[in-house]
């Protein structure tokens, strides 16, 4: 592509006239697409997008972009690369694309004025809150610890230092602090960065000269200091040791002082003593990967922030096939939602199983015999029985549901179902109504599934 070949209004025009279209005119589509900031044209004759996180700049790139390019045709002069920036502030402003233009945060020369401490480090997602935090056994620990420090945080819970693999929660935790840390006290003054951007700070700081401005925001101003990734501080020494007085400033008078990490203290590499042991000297917690229930309760809350009408089928089918974090259950609700919302096709389980069938993992299969032995076990019946003529109440229950949970888990048909236990297929289909039915009213044989679906589905991956 060849010079003052691309015009910067035409190409703000079309990608207006393009995000308006009908394509783009479902409400959840638009919570994405309306994210897009066209920020100008790069000297190599790139298109410019700015989106406030890099998962939207993924979301973005895999279901809309092909069609985003195509309605911007006409201003395209044949193929054209893109680059994309990550701005936060895109989160506050929602504004359309093409009208919001902030450009993102640089310092400013040494004889500017200084950029407002809130401008800068006040930059908590609003969605994480304690609120929308779904507390189960794999992190309920940190979930106490997190309160805690927000708010008695002179306590023995200061510093906080939550570990745990990706995904699981830690991050929302961090700002979930930070917000209640603002409820109790409105004119405190918090900081939530990354480790890489506070190594970023300290280095443009050196560079400009502003040392006395970097250390007087973080070590005077500062009221809470909370830090993602503090792994990633490994191997850089002198940001290490500005790190070690920094936090003896604020942990001296009381400030809190949160951190987060992918791994304990211990195994993080190329950080010096003194400063793992300031990283273990509060309370030191770990957040481990979500069972079955705690799978499907943060489905259910996801839905409700986002006011998704999710049936249980489609809760209990992507808690069974997405196991790994929380962020990947996210991602296939936002998928299985967004299908949904473009083609209008009903919710149902075999939807959210062809939807998602190209991005999981090969999982091992499930069969009848599977659950038929699990069911036996739990409800202390042979599985003999579930395929007999008994009509003993308690094993007319065990045979009910183990049918209604082979049709949840298999997708097999009723009348293959009904072979496994020796009945026609109208009889499945009447025992699957009567538990759906029963499960309306009975919470004993709600939380009896919820434990069933919890072990069948481990012994189906």
């Amino acid at each position: 592509m060849t010079e003052n070949t691309i015009d910067e209004k035409q190409i703000k025009a079309s990608l207006d006239r393009a995000l308006n279209s009908p394509r783009f005119s479902g409400e959840y589509v638009r919570h994405w697409v309306n994210t897009i900031r066209f920020d100008g044209i790069s000297e190599e004759n790139e298109l410019i997008f700015s989106v406030p996180s890099l998962f939207h700049r993924d979301f973005i790139r895999d279901h809309y972009m092909d069609d985003l390019l195509v309605l911007m045709g006409d201003a395209l002069p044949g193929h054209v690369e893109i680059v994309w920036r990550v701005d936060e502030s895109i989160w506050n402003s929602q504004a359309p694309a093409g009208m919001a233009e902030k450009p993102m945060h640089l310092p400013p020369p040494n004889n500017a004025k200084p950029v407002p401490f809130s401008d800068i480090y006040n930059k908590l997602d609003s969605r994480f809150r304690f609120e929308s935090f779904v507390s189960a056994p794999s992190n309920q620990l940190a979930f106490a610890g997190a309160q805690a420090i927000a708010e008695t945080p002179n306590s023995a819970y200061n510093p906080l230092f939550i570990y745990g693999g990706s995904g699981l929660g830690k991050t929302h935790l961090l700002n979930a602090i930070g917000h209640r840390f603002l409820e109790r006290h409105p004119d405190a003054r918090v900081i939530y960065m990354s480790s890489e951007e506070l190594t970023n700070d300290y280095i443009e700081s050196l560079h400009s000269q502003r040392m006395s401005d970097f250390r007087k925001r973080m070590r005077e101003d500062c009221d809470c200091l909370l830090i993602d990734d503090i792994q990633f501080l490994g191997n850089k020494e002198r940001t290490q040791d500005e790190f070690f007085n920094i936090f003896n400033a604020l942990h001296s008078v009381g400030k809190p002082v949160a951190m987060t990490s992918d791994r304990i203290p211990a195994e993080i590499e190329g950080i010096v003593d003194r400063l793992r042991t300031r990283f273990a000297s509060g309370l030191l917690v770990d957040i481990q990967e979500p069972d079955f229930e705690t799978r499907v309760a943060i489905l259910k809350k996801k839905a409700e922030i986002f006011h998704i009408q999710l049936p249980d089928d489609v809760a209990w089918y992507i808690a069974k096939v997405v196991q790994s974090n929380v962020r990947e259950l996210q991602m296939a609700l936002n998928r299985v939602y967004a299908y949904h919302s473009l083609t209008r096709l009903p919710m149902t389980e075999e939807m959210a199983a062809e939807t998602l069938k190209d991005v999981l993992p090969e999982t091992k299969t499930l069969g009848i015999e599977d659950i038929q032995k699990e069911i036996s076990k739990y409800y202390n019946v042979t599985v003999e029985s579930l395929t007999s003529p008994r009509r003993q109440k308690n094993i007319v229950m065990a045979r009910q549901m183990a049918m209604y949970i082979a049709r949840k888990l298999t997708g097999v048909s009723y009348p293959e179902i009904g072979e496994h236990f020796h009945r026609d297929h109208s009889t499945v289909m009447s025992s699957c109504g009567k538990i759906e039915k029963e499960l309306e009213v009975n919470e004993k044989l709600k939380r009896d599934l919820d434990e069933l679906m919890t072990r069948l589905s481990n012994k189906g991956n």
